[in-house]
């Protein structure tokens, strides 16, 4: 038996998942979903806002003069007031070791991303037959005001080891 199967079997048992061996894929069932192991080629960071110079500073001026209009929480955690935030270049350095990363805004997104409607912002997986959302809008929406970059490290980190 492989490693990687009794580390597997070891984290179910430990951690009271049930686990599912079919044709040697494995899978962690949990009460609210399935866990399996995925090996992703690009991760896309998507923010809710249009990019582009002439957006940017609408979406400043909305968001920090008039105080109105939706806001992106992926921007509020990558960037301060004035400036992208520094512990968000280092955590996007550090997945740029292991992951080819793209940040985009909603209307810079590829088109196989575009024909999947997701809620922005988000996170997502590419590997290489298919999308996986590892966090969504919803996730977000429910750190609150979180400008903790630190925070989304955590998350995703837990996130990604469980796409």
């Amino acid at each position: 038996m492989s490693q990687l199967k009794i580390r597997l079997i070891y984290f179910a048992t430990v951690y009271k998942y049930k686990l599912i061996a079919t044709l040697d894929v494995f899978a962690i069932v949990r009460t609210y979903g399935i866990w399996t192991m995925k090996k992703f080629k690009t991760i896309y960071f998507i923010y809710d806002a249009d990019g582009g110079m002439w957006n940017g500073i609408k979406y400043w001026y909305k968001k920090n003069i008039l105080e109105k209009g939706s806001m992106c929480e992926l921007c509020d955690i990558s960037h301060s007031k004035y400036f992208v935030r520094l512990e968000w270049l280092q955590f996007i350095r550090e997945l740029k070791k292991e992951y080819k990363v793209k940040v985009l805004h909603r209307n810079e997104i590829p088109k196989n991303i575009k024909e999947k409607n997701y809620a922005f912002p988000c996170v997502i997986g590419e590997t290489e037959n298919e999308l996986i959302q590892i966090i969504d809008k919803t996730a977000f929406v429910d750190w609150g005001k979180s400008t903790n970059v630190k925070e989304l490290k955590e998350y995703f980190s837990q996130a990604i080891t469980a796409s």
